[in-house]
């Protein structure tokens, strides 16, 4: 099992929340309960895919403060979404981790000169939480862990600092989940597990539903942490169904949920479902031309085309992972996307099942010239093997 998110919550990665402002005499902006107010809204703007919108409701707030880091982080944060939507595309990489490292930087600069200043906390604690989440995403491990470190830090003197912060028991939840999870799933890390801090699975989940329920700014990234646990680590599709059901509700035109949503709908064999919310999306992200909405629909594209197959539907399978297909070869990195490789070899399949076997042919010797899955090759040779 892939543990990207292993490294994002030992780093108690606090996304979402927000921070405040720089001068001595400054107020603090996390103690303002008009700037919560809108950050809070500004937030579910920008995990609704309208940073323009979140802008809008933060100016007042970047000319009021121009030389606060939060904006630094903001810029990080909107760059997020770029990074996280399109895993196999790295064009955003550098930008998104110099933003990230200016922001700790500033942040850094500002606890030089007013320690514990909570602003400057948050500010740190989730500009290096997001940068080792995506080190661990490029599997870059030790860099992940070391950048992680200085988010833990932030974090625990923010708890210190604000102990009364609604989003500390999202901080607090990923922190005694992934404690116990680590170490029980994976050995290499049982023998070193002293370092980590003490951890109990059940109570982390419980606190992070507390987050979801009652979080300001943590509560929508509460919310996926808790479908995202249950779905790959804990197996309980039905509970994650619901977390990320609320998620698409609350942000529509957010394809990453979207993409959740579908994927556990396909763990839980609910096809006929399946291939009406896949057609519902589809004519929800009408626009095409986006790369976003594109890497929407290539894989979307794909789970439908698999519950067709389950369906007995096998002319509108073949047509939906044709189109799975032709959608990828037009992203970023084509060769690096396992959903090529495998909306071919089931296109292959789909096409034996229509009695086609020169386009099966013709999808599986595609197949083998990728080299973006191992598995689908293997199995596009033995098909390959059986009807020659």
């Amino acid at each position: 099992m892939n543990c990207r998110h292993c490294f994002v919550a030992v780093t108690f990665l606090l996304v979402g929340i927000s921070p405040h402002i720089i001068e001595a005499q400054t107020p603090i902006l996390i103690e303002n309960e008009e700037f919560k107010g809108d950050a809070q809204t500004a937030i579910d703007s920008l995990y609704n895919r309208n940073p323009d919108s979140a802008r809008e409701i933060l100016n007042p707030w970047m000319e009021q403060f121009p030389d606060h880091p939060l904006w630094t982080l903001w810029n990080g944060m909107e760059l997020w979404w770029s990074v996280l939507n399109d895993l196999h595309n790295e064009q955003y990489d550098d930008e998104f981790f110099h933003v990230m490292r200016r922001a700790d930087y500033e942040a850094s600069q500002l606890l030089r000169n007013h320690r514990d200043h909570p602003d400057a906390l948050i500010i740190r604690a989730i500009a290096n939480g997001y940068t080792a989440r995506h080190h661990s995403n490029r599997e870059e491990w030790l860099t992940a862990a070391n950048i992680g470190r200085r988010a833990y830090q932030a974090y625990s003197r923010l708890m210190e600092v604000l102990p009364s912060l609604p989003d500390n028991d999202f901080a607090e939840g990923m922190k005694r989940y992934y404690a116990a999870y680590i170490p029980e799933n994976y050995p290499a890390v049982r023998a070193v597990s002293w370092f980590l801090p003490d951890g109990n699975r059940e109570e982390g989940l419980e606190l992070l539903q507390v987050a979801s329920e009652e979080g300001v700014f943590a509560r929508p990234e509460a919310t996926y942490f808790l479908g995202n646990i249950l779905l790959n680590y804990e197996g309980d599709y039905e509970k994650a169904l619901l977390y990320f059901r609320q998620l698409v509700d609350q942000y529509p035109s957010n394809s990453y949920f979207r993409r959740l949503y579908v994927r556990t709908l396909h763990e839980l064999k609910r096809y006929e479902e399946l291939i009406v919310f896949s057609t519902e999306s589809i004519e929800y992200m009408n626009d095409d031309s986006l790369p976003e909405n594109m890497i929407l629909l290539e894989e979307i594209y794909y789970w439908k085309g698999i519950s067709q197959y389950q369906t007995g539907d096998m002319q509108n399978a073949i047509e939906s992972f044709t189109q799975s297909y032709r959608i990828g070869q037009q992203l970023p990195n084509p060769d690096k996307r396992p959903i090529q490789a495998l909306s071919a070899y089931h296109a292959g399949r789909t096409s034996e099942r229509l009695n086609d076997v020169s386009q099966a042919e013709h999808f599986y010797e595609i197949v083998l010239n990728h080299d973006n899955s191992e598995e689908a090759k293997k199995r596009a040779k033995k098909r390959l093997e059986a009807l020659q």
